[in-house]
């Protein structure tokens, strides 16, 4: 079974007109594509794996205890400060957040991948049965990719110059702190799909890797609501950022800043 990744695209906009600073929500942009992720990182957290004997009458009757090991990075962030304002504005454009005659000056984007292993073990009941028994399930949820773009335009160490930074930078800590929000939800979901999805009995031996495809799907569908539950809720929160109060708040600073330099 191939991996699944999600991208997500969190635009952290930083929007000047003539008049100053506007309001402009953040959005967040789902792309689904498959490709393999392969994290190399430390575990978070598991749990032993499961030695059953030969005890048992039916595959029905073994309950699954997988060796969970939950993984996760928040990537290196990287500055892009080559990109001029129009290239900010079109990629703005692009995910319909820009509207007519404002344009951006800084941006945030970050990609958001997950993906879902499955190992297995065939067991053999006296009876002949042979169970296909979940022995190890690993999981990578984590950020790649996290990128503060900066109009080109803007001189180092000026006002606006500074408040775009800071704004994008508050965009990306919000991304990591939403994702150690959720780690430990994650791992307790994965522990309770691997205590619930069954173990499941072939005829053959060459039916085990047929198997273990369909036990890795059903544990991607059962973690998958809660994958968009986090998706949703690292909107909201970014939104908390982009907001018309916050923009006309931060849009005074440079006006409170010009004036002083008078």
């Amino acid at each position: 079974m191939k991996n699944r990744l999600l991208t997500v695209a969190v635009l952290g906009l930083l929007v000047f007109t003539a008049k100053g600073i506007q309001a402009q929500d953040a959005t967040i942009n789902y792309v689904r594509e498959e490709r393999s992720v392969k994290p190399q990182l430390g575990t978070l957290l598991s749990r032993g794996p499961f030695t059953g004997k030969n005890e048992f009458r039916s595959c029905a009757e073994i309950l699954p205890a997988p060796e969970i090991n939950l993984y996760t990075s928040y990537g290196k962030l990287q500055y892009d400060f080559s990109r001029d304002r129009a290239h900010l504005t079109g990629a703005g454009k692009k995910f319909g957040i820009i509207e007519q005659g404002l344009f951006a000056s800084g941006l945030a984007v970050v990609e958001v991948a997950w993906e879902i292993s499955l190992n297995t073990l065939s067991h053999t009941l006296d009876n002949g049965q042979i169970c296909v028994v979940p022995s190890s399930v690993d999981v990578y949820i984590g950020y790649q990719n996290p990128v503060i773009y900066v109009d080109n335009a803007l001189k180092p160490h000026t006002c606006e110059y500074n408040l775009v930074i800071r704004h994008e930078q508050t965009h990306q800590q919000i991304n990591k702190t939403a994702l150690e929000y959720f780690l430990p939800m994650f791992y307790n979901a994965i522990d309770r799909i691997a205590k619930s999805v069954e173990v499941q009995e072939v005829r053959q031996v060459k039916d085990i890797d047929g198997v273990t495809a369909e036990l890795t799907r059903q544990y991607a569908i059962r973690l998958e609501p809660l994958i968009e539950l986090f998706k949703r809720e690292l909107m909201l929160e970014q939104g908390k950022l982009d907001n018309h109060t916050n923009y006309e708040m931060e849009g005074q600073l440079c006006k409170k800043s010009s004036r002083r330099q008078r």
